[in-house]
């Protein structure tokens, strides 16, 4: 709580638009929900493969983060899903 930076760049392991982000693990879910409280901004870098993946430990909605980047194999109907959630996605 004693960190503040303006933009966190995180990964995550799965991305739903019903859960958000998740990973595996107990510990980097943690430490990723702290950053994401503590940023002014936060972006998540996912590619595809990730998108549709559901993990054992939330640590954000999608309402939580700023900007999805992600490639572009992900379909649009998927990108509208998700910007419609909250985030801004950018396909590269």
């Amino acid at each position: 709580s004693s960190v503040h930076v303006d933009v966190a760049f995180l990964g995550t392991n799965g991305l739903t638009v019903g859960r958000g982000l998740t990973t595996p693990d107990q510990q980097e879910a943690a430490a990723k929900r702290a950053m994401v409280t503590s940023a002014r901004r936060a972006v998540v870098l996912a590619d595809a493969s990730k998108v549709g993946v559901d993990h054992f430990c939330r640590f954000a909605d999608l309402a939580d983060i700023d900007t999805v980047v992600t490639d572009s194999s992900l379909d649009a109907e998927t990108v509208s899903e998700i910007d419609a959630a909250g985030p801004e996605v950018i396909c590269a």
